[in-house]
């Protein structure tokens, strides 16, 4: 029998992750869904009007992730398995070069917004093809209290810009609040490693297998691809950030190999990767990840 997958459209979306705001649907794991993302400006880009955009432009309501959406049964202490089978891009995404955006914010090129158009896989801006490399940016769940922006990231998952995190990615998100109140979105058409401006944001459907593990509780978020398994890094400072990271792995290599730290210290700094996901500069944390090779993991 084909999978029957529940389509969330796009018409309500979040701008922070927050456990009292209310469900927009409810899934039962396991559960395969298609959820519809709008881009990270909030389709406000589209008539490529630079100066209407900055004057409609909301603080606060920025990077709209669809949701939330309540796993039903899910409980603080749950892990939430996430699992990316495919991301379809819209036919046009949009870069916004604004003042004080990004690595280069105070020196600063005139206002603009571009537009690159996707066809087959390739991405065009001014007669320059770029190959397309769907990503996600944004996915997460609802802290245990308060309200954490979707423009920012922490132990919830949130805005993290990992390119790996795309289609055949697993990310593993710990549980804060009932429910859970999952939220996804921010694709890129194709973004670079540390997103120094930003990525081309665009309008993607995202098909989606969640699951749920009982009473298994996670301190961060994890994912993992088909080759590596990846840890997360937050803080405000880069190496900080870099280290938290490298901690994370160290750890599981500890747990998955029955191996000593000095082992682990020694595999980190032999197979280990640093990468950057968000660290451009816009005002929240840093994401930095560690990856290392499944190939030496047990199975």
């Amino acid at each position: 029998m084909p999978t029957q997958r529940q389509r969330i459209p796009a018409h309500h979306v979040i701008y922070a992750f927050d456990p009292t705001t209310p469900p927009i649907a409810h899934v039962d794991p396991p559960a395969h869904l298609t959820v519809e993302a709008r881009d990270a400006y909030d389709r406000g880009c589209n008539d490529l009007d630079i100066n209407a955009y900055l004057a409609r432009r909301v603080p606060g309501r920025m990077n709209p992730a669809t949701g939330p959406i309540a796993i039903c049964g899910a409980q603080p202490g749950d892990t939430l398995h996430v699992h990316i089978q495919a991301v379809r891009l819209g036919p046009r995404g949009y870069v916004a070069t604004t003042p004080g955006t990004g690595l280069l914010g105070d020196n600063p090129v005139p206002p603009s917004i571009q537009p690159f158009d996707v066809q087959d896989q390739t991405v065009t801006v001014a007669g320059v093809p770029l190959p397309v490399r769907p990503m996600v940016g944004t996915l997460g769940v609802a802290p245990a209290s308060g309200a954490i922006e979707a423009l920012s990231l922490g132990i919830h998952g949130g805005n993290l810009d990992f390119n790996d995190i795309t289609a055949g990615t697993t990310v593993h998100l710990p549980v804060w609040a009932p429910d859970a109140l999952f939220a996804i979105g921010d694709v890129h058409a194709t973004m670079g490693d540390g997103e120094a401006h930003s990525g081309v944001n665009i309008d993607a459907e995202i098909d989606l297998h969640l699951s749920l593990t009982p009473a298994q509780h996670l301190d961060w978020p994890w994912f993992e691809t088909s080759t590596h398994v990846m840890t997360v890094g937050v803080h405000d400072d880069l190496t900080q950030a870099l280290r938290i990271a490298q901690r994370a792995m160290e750890t599981r290599l500890i747990d998955q190999l029955d191996i000593s730290p000095q082992t682990a210290r020694a595999l980190a700094g032999a197979a280990m990767d640093l990468r950057l996901g968000q660290a451009g500069g816009y005002g929240v944390p840093v994401s930095a990840y560690a990856t290392f090779p499944k190939s030496a993991l047990p199975a």
